[in-house]
């Protein structure tokens, strides 16, 4: 009966642990990021492993995972540098998108706002309307979080002090003219904001709050085995 019960319980977990991949494998290439992204990776594993192909007949299944294997380490260091580049991003999407033209808008107004995450963790971001002219015609457009920036949970600044600092920033960029609008001549009314041309912007990226994550776990980690292991003993000694 135990047998059977963990069998099935085996079975259960198995099954679950592939919907989740799954889902976040899912939500990675047609939700978070343009699919083209994964379609690199699958032509840049092609390439890798072109060679293994030849054994494809004598040991397909080995074959089928390596490359699969290649393809998700090839996807996600190409969507990690592009999250921490803005100008690689530009450069990718220029690429992609070589009938797009740049154009200067006659109006960009951003709006800041903050995104809670646990207690003091979370990240501000900017929404964009803006507006721009091609061939006489005036369009109209408003993007949602252009720009991002992540904090770690042990910041101590209020919400409100750290979307202030944020609100300088970008307008300090827009000042400059740090930023670059695309539209596609074809069809005038799609367009494409980039607010940063910076080479890194670590802080912008969600790398940033997965690394400063970990790290939160990690010292809460050690301060639990601290906590196990040295209370007892100051204790001991107290009583002593």
């Amino acid at each position: 009966m135990e047998a059977k019960f963990k069998k099935i319980s085996d079975s259960f977990f198995h099954v679950l642990g592939l919907l989740v991949v799954g889902a976040g494998i899912l939500f990675l290439v047609f939700i978070e990021n343009p699919v083209r992204f994964f379609i690199y990776a699958v032509l840049v594993s092609a390439i890798i492993q072109i060679q293994s192909f030849r054994d494809f007949r004598n040991a397909p299944g080995r074959i089928v995972r390596n490359f699969l294997t290649v393809a998700g380490i090839v996807y996600l260091l190409f969507i990690t540098v592009l999250s921490v580049s803005p100008f690689l991003k530009i450069q990718e999407f220029k690429i992609s998108h070589l009938n797009w033209k740049i154009v200067e808008p006659v109006l960009l107004k951003p709006y800041f706002s903050w995104d809670s995450g646990y207690k003091r963790k979370g990240n501000s971001y900017a929404d964009v309307y803006y507006q721009y002219q091609y061939k006489g015609k005036s369009y109209k457009k408003t993007e949602s979080e252009v720009l991002k920036k992540y904090y770690p949970i042990w910041n101590r600044k209020s919400k409100d002090e750290l979307v202030s600092e944020f609100s300088e920033s970008v307008s300090g960029k827009i000042k400059d003219k740090d930023y670059i609008l695309f539209i596609d001549p074809g069809e005038p009314q799609q367009s494409k904001l980039f607010l940063s041309s910076e080479v890194l912007y670590f802080q912008g990226s969600l790398v940033y709050d997965a690394v400063t994550g970990f790290a939160s776990f990690i010292i809460i980690f050690l301060c639990i085995i601290a906590a196990i292991f040295i209370l007892p003993k100051k204790r001991f000694f107290a009583k002593k």
